[in-house]
């Protein structure tokens, strides 16, 4: 019942098939290699850091140092 008022609402979000795919590949294959690992863990935090804004650690460009 919620998620049928999210998508009336239009709050629910848009999941590509290739995104369905490896979430479901993920379910199906936990047994990872080393390389996959990490491959999974950098995209994990590319993830993670998509959608949050970063904030500036500098005041002013870097090409004012210049």
């Amino acid at each position: 019942m919620l998620n049928s008022i999210k998508k009336w609402l239009g709050l629910d979000y848009y999941v590509s098939p290739l995104d369905r795919f490896l979430k479901k590949y993920d379910k199906t294959h936990p047994k990872l290699s080393l390389s996959q690992r990490m491959e999974k863990n950098k995209y994990d935090r590319i993830f993670c850091l998509r959608d949050q804004p970063q904030s500036s650690s500098a005041s002013k460009p870097f090409w004012d140092n210049f």
